[in-house]
């Protein structure tokens, strides 16, 4: 798959296609030197040769590596020694001009021509561009570090066809080269050459900007008149839709930026055929074996399947099936408050990780509100290089382990994984993102240091994951942070409203050190009131507000207020606070919902000692909003589960003994307890000091702010759950980064910012 190249390769590569174009300009009009091999027409092909040996090196595809072996050599042997140790002359068509027109800038005479042509149409385009092409090999090898780079829009592909300009002038000139040369005629082809070399040449330096095949795509006269005879040859790619998964990788390897999966899709073949320059990249990568070649071998043997198990000669592989790790015996975990999970092997996360596709649109990283790079970082941890994973995961998310362990990702990433969509099941993302985060701990991986002090102060209220992830990205950027909460420990919820065998909450403490090493001060337990917030916004550029979604919701049921009735978010903070207890030992529990919360609250009753557990919903099972893997946990642990039960009353004396709940069409049903736990949801409670700090708020509580993440107060940004309601903790970490970038966007001087908001920095 395409990748970004380090500058350092980039210059090089740079530096090459110069001393191209300057050995071409020597030997053609500048005469500096006595043509030296070195500064020739030939230059160009010993870089195809020195590049070349580093390509087919790093090249991990056997197919690709066999087509850079043949093309090297070819451009090595054919174009480069033998006409430069024995030149050969071949007759051409036409009057005498100073070099033959028929065949072209690179072929050195007209029958080779003519036999190219025929293989063309025999065998198709892949016979000279993908195998044999000057102009492809000094792009394949020196302009592989910018073939990420490749144009892939509507209207950029619309805008290929501007290569049958070119080609209309060289047909013209074919038709010149039959008669006598005069003044006209001369200027005519002249014309055409010079036209020719400086496109050519001149791709070499857009290439950062445009990818290494946009002279191929866009401006090659040869490459047009191969590409009609892919037309009009035995040539084609054919797809087998019952065999995509449409995880387009086909069209994000290939250079010319061709529609495989859309046109396969559409009619089972690809019609762009005219652009197709054969290196079978979209054959090979395709994981499905869902795409061929066709050629004239076809009609001689009408079973042969040039697909990827041919052309890479392998056996098709068995799948690997989806494996989560294993949760510990029931026996075990419904007795300890330890996580749930055994740790996973090695063998099984690199396994796990391997089966990534690296689709060309991973719908993973899509579905990510983090925009994770998740196929890279799964890429690495199948390598065993758990440091650079943790790097690449860090890059984008603050607070990876924690996303690992707490994310719905049945929902998000591994919703959207493409082997969703096969037997096989999605990748365990959320797994190895915890394991490789563990790992590479384990191995004394560190964040990367604080950035330079830029002289800016930042005071953070709220140490839950959004204000976690601001607090992180300022430190790294230069500023001075200071995070504030009225808990004695970070987390916000996570550290409260998360049982332990959900969350090892030294997770939370290890993460507070980190950022501590990084320069992040924490003042824990202490309530930032209206006149503290005063002093903070005049000692400091900027404040954040991170301070989530701490109500629980109230339905409003007659005998809420018995003894034995609480809320989900006052039950899991005291089952955090006296590290589990056994506050319901022996009790009959009713678990109102059907989220995460519920399922937290209901095993969590079990570890308590409860004596019978029961959730209690009131839609189809169907529509619980919990993860299917804590319903199947729940039920392991022995919690019973009643559905579409509407909630009418909490019944008791003093302290509750029933609750009494409607079925729809049924009448009203009473369920005997001794303790309720609410799970219902949260509510919003904005301090009464925000209005008039002049930050502004809906209906609901929640603080509005602006696409950076500012409030109505141009010095008060915010983000989480006090912004969006209550949500997930990738959501929360994705507001808290994006409100750190309008910081350090807003403390920028003026006229950079004005830049910036232009798209020009």
């Amino acid at each position: 798959m395409p990748g970004r190249y380090g500058l350092g390769v980039q210059v090089l590569s740079m530096a090459a296609f110069s001393l191209a174009f300057f050995g071409w300009l020597n030997e053609t009009w500048l005469f500096w030197f006595d043509n030296p091999i070195w500064l020739n027409r030939y230059t160009e092909y010993a870089i195809i040769f020195a590049f070349g040996l580093w390509r087919i090196r790093a090249e991990q595809n056997p197919y690709t590596r066999k087509r850079l072996i043949i093309l090297v050599a070819m451009v090595t042997v054919f174009w480069w020694l033998v006409p430069w140790l024995y030149p050969v002359y071949e007759p051409y068509i036409g009057y005498l001009w100073g070099q033959p027109v028929f065949p072209a800038l690179h072929v050195p005479g007209t029958v080779t021509f003519f036999l190219i042509l025929a293989l063309v149409f025999l065998f198709g385009r892949r016979i000279i561009c993908g195998f044999n092409c000057p102009c492809v090999g000094v792009r394949e090898t020196v302009g592989f570090a910018f073939r990420d780079r490749t144009p892939r829009s509507q209207w950029t592909w619309r805008l290929r066809h501007s290569k049958w300009l070119f080609f209309v002038y060289y047909v013209g000139v074919m038709v010149v080269t039959q008669f006598p040369p005069n003044s006209w005629t001369v200027g005519f082809v002249g014309g055409f050459y010079l036209i020719v070399g400086l496109t050519y040449f001149g791709t070499f330096f857009i290439a950062p900007l445009v990818g290494n095949r946009f002279y191929c795509r866009y401006l090659c006269p040869y490459g047009a008149t191969f590409g009609l005879l892919n037309h009009a040859g035995f040539y084609g790619i054919e797809m087998d839709g019952d065999k995509c998964i449409d995880c387009g990788r086909c069209e994000q390897v290939c250079d010319m930026g061709i529609p495989v999966q859309t046109q396969g899709r559409q009619i089972g073949r690809v019609t762009a055929l005219e652009d197709c320059m054969g290196c079978a990249r979209c054959i090979v990568s395709c994981p499905t074996d869902a795409l061929e070649i066709r050629d004239v071998r076809n009609l001689l043997r009408p079973s042969l399947k040039q697909n990827a198990s041919h052309l890479l000669k392998r056996d098709i592989p068995l799948p690997v099936l989806r494996e989560e790790p294993a949760p510990r015996p029931v026996e075990q975990r419904r007795y300890d408050w330890d996580e749930v999970a055994a740790t996973p092997s090695l063998a099984q996360i690199q396994a796990q990780a391997a089966r990534c596709l690296d689709c060309g649109v991973p719908g993973c990283r899509n579905a990510c509100p983090l925009s994770n790079r998740i196929p890279e970082w799964l890429e690495l941890a199948a390598d065993g290089d758990f440091a650079a994973a943790a790097d690449v995961a860090h890059s984008t998310s603050n607070l990876p382990e924690l996303c690992g362990s707490l994310c719905p990702q049945h929902r998000l990433c591994e919703g959207a994984c493409t082997k969703a969509q096969q037997d096989d099941g999605a990748v365990t993302i959320g797994a190895v993102e915890r394991w490789l985060t563990e790992q590479a701990f384990a191995q004394g991986w560190q964040p990367p240091a604080a950035g330079k002090k830029n002289g800016r102060r930042v005071a953070v209220i709220g140490a839950g994951p959004a204000g976690l992830a601001c607090a992180g990205q300022l430190v790294q950027d230069g500023c001075e942070v200071t995070v504030y909460d009225r808990q004695p420990v970070v987390g916000g919820l996570l550290a409260s409203g998360v049982p332990p065998f959900k969350l090892d909450k030294s997770l939370l403490e290890r993460r507070r050190q980190l950022l501590q090493a990084q320069g992040v001060r924490f003042e824990l337990g202490v309530e930032v009131d209206e006149a503290q917030l005063r002093t903070l916004l005049a000692s400091h550029d900027a404040l954040f507000l991170g301070l989530g979604a701490p109500l629980s919701r109230d339905l409003g049921l007659h005998g809420r207020e018995l003894t034995g009735v609480t809320d989900a978010l006052s039950y899991l903070a005291e089952v955090n606070c006296t590290g589990g207890g056994t506050t319901l030992a022996g009790r009959r529990v009713l678990v109102l919902g059907g989220g995460d919360s519920a399922m937290d609250c209901a095993r969590a009753a079990l570890r308590q000692g409860a004596g019978r557990v029961t959730v209690v919903y009131r839609r189809d099972e169907s529509l619980m909003r919990a993860s299917p893997k804590e319903v199947e946990l729940a039920r392991e642990e022995g919690v019973h589960f009643i559905f579409e039960r509407r909630p009418v009353a909490v019944l008791g004396i003093g302290a509750v003994n029933g609750m009494l709940f409607d079925i729809p069409g049924e009448g009203q049903e009473r369920i005997d307890c001794d303790a309720v736990i609410f799970a219902v949801g949260q509510l919003l409670q904005p301090p009464a000091w925000l209005g008039r700090l002049g930050v502004a708020t809906d209906a609901e509580g929640r603080i509005r702010i602006d696409a950076q993440g500012r409030t109505s107060h141009p010095q008060i940004y915010a983000g989480g759950d006090n912004t969006h309601g209550p949500d997930l903790v990738v959501t929360a970490i994705a507001a808290g980064r994006r409100a750190a970038g309008g910081m350090l966007q807003s403390f920028r001087p003026a006229v950079l910012q004005r830049l910036v908001a232009g798209g020009r920095v």
